[in-house]
């Protein structure tokens, strides 16, 4: 299992609301943490064979910004 972080700008409790579902709902998150207060804004999750590029890219059409690190 591959541990992920992305680097975001999510900014609030709405925003991480709104990319939950992403993360709900994409095959292989296993289970993830949001952290808003880290600088970086983490979004870390457990990945079985998760596609990152994906996730990101639902990301950006949800209206943020995300960059693994």
């Amino acid at each position: 299992m591959e541990q992920v972080k992305l680097k975001t700008d999510l900014s609030c409790p709405h925003c991480a609301m709104k990319v939950e579902p992403i993360l709900k709902e994409t095959r292989g998150i296993v289970d993830y943490t949001i952290d808003l207060q880290h600088p970086d804004k983490l979004v870390s999750f457990s990945s079985e064979g998760a596609d990152i590029d994906s996730v990101i890219a639902s990301f950006k059409k949800a209206g943020y910004i995300a960059e693994k690190l």
